[in-house]
């Protein structure tokens, strides 16, 4: 398994790692016998957690399957050190609690998440008044204060991160609807030369045909056999007009990977992306290649905000007098997921295009299959 440490997570290891060393150092000056091996397994434990939660692409991160079940454990084990440590000793250990009220922010809203963080401190406070029988007062508001300015700061954070992500999706939006007009432009522009060349030359090369193949019925001798050498001349540049026109007709159509190419661009380094496109498999239309476009566009954006997965897969080939297309990662689905906005917008799209659209879980993650016909596409 490879780790990630954002500077925020690693704020945090390091922390724990200096209450921890402190701690430890501590006990091992105090007069014997003292907690150590239960306040090593406690530390570590608290420790090992807190990198689990924080890693995006795992099961036990707080956006993984088993995050929510794992996110009480460090509180757990910051509770227990304070009942089996001396509490006047040791009154730093509130700083594990900040550490574990940063992670809040990113399961719950801003609101909540100070509601609990308040009702933290109090418990921690109130335990250890009772275990010193002293008034605490001004510790509590002190360490609270710090409490409540983590979870502020992290809420913040989370808000730039997010901005900062949707941001980037609209550039790659932006990138794709650019590339998108670039090729319909080209397209467009490829049509008309063709339209031209088979109006304006190959009218003008079919009258000449015409008119050779007359004159070599009014002449004879020497005559003749140059008015049908320029005939066979004529009638070949015909024919090589015409393919050359059928060529860049064909060559107007939309490639697919150009056309997918800027929706891959600025994703995060956390997600793969495996994109295999069937050779010379292109849209028909600009109406396909647009439908086209969104689908995968809203496929990545709901893999990056929801699956939590590490890699995704984008294939496409022609099938059945059109274009199928399967999409899917491995993230993990929820037991009791329903379809949100994106995948019911996606199947609307695909219904109003004539095609057919089937979810299924695949090994945990989403699979898409899409199916798109080449002709009768509906409008954007």
């Amino acid at each position: 398994m490879k780790y990630h440490f954002p500077l925020a997570t690693l704020a945090g290891i390091l922390t724990w790692l200096l209450v921890s060393g402190i701690t430890l150092m501590l006990l091992l000056r105090l007069p014997a016998p003292q907690p150590l091996l239960p306040a090593s397994l406690l530390l570590l434990l608290y420790g090992m957690s807190f990198i689990f939660l924080t890693q995006e692409q795992h099961p036990l991160g707080l956006g993984g399957r088993y995050g929510r079940w794992l996110l009480p454990l460090p509180l757990i084990c910051a509770f227990a050190l304070q009942w089996l440590l001396p509490t006047a000793i040791f009154d730093y250990l509130a700083i594990l609690t900040i550490i574990w009220v940063c992670l809040l922010p990113h399961l719950m809203s801003q609101r909540l998440a100070l509601l609990l963080t308040l009702g933290i401190v109090a418990l921690w406070f109130g335990l250890q008044a009772y275990l010193e029988q002293r008034s605490l007062w001004i510790t509590a508001a002190l360490y609270g204060s710090f409490h409540l300015f983590a979870v502020l700061m992290q809420t913040a954070i989370k808000a730039e991160t997010e901005a900062r992500a949707e941001l980037t999706e609209k550039h790659r939006q932006l990138l794709a609807a650019q590339q998108l007009l670039q090729l319909a432009s080209r397209a467009e522009e490829r049509n008309r030369i063709a339209r031209d060349l088979h109006d304006l030359l190959g009218h003008h090369l079919t009258a000449l045909t015409i008119q050779l193949q007359v004159a070599s019925y009014q002449c004879d001798g020497e005559a003749k056999l140059q008015v049908e050498k320029s005939l066979q001349l004529a009638r070949l540049l015909l024919s090589d007009v015409r393919e050359a026109v059928s060529a860049m007709r064909d060559s107007s159509e939309l490639d697919l990977k150009q056309l997918f190419a800027p929706l891959l661009q600025h994703l995060p380094d956390s997600l793969q992306v495996e994109l295999d496109i069937a050779p010379k498999l292109k849209a028909s239309s600009l109406n396909q290649a647009q439908h086209l476009q969104y689908l995968v566009q809203e496929a990545i954006s709901n893999t990056l905000k929801h699956a939590n997965a590490s890699c995704l897969w984008i294939h496409a080939r022609e099938a059945e007098q059109g274009i199928a297309l399967e999409i899917k990662d491995n993230g993990q689905l929820k037991a009791n997921w329903q379809p949100g906005n994106g995948l019911i917008g996606m199947r609307e799209r695909v219904a109003e295009c004539g095609g057919k659209l089937h979810l299924a879980a695949d090994a945990g993650g989403l699979a898409l299959q899409i199916w798109l016909p080449q002709a009768g596409v509906a409008d954007v």
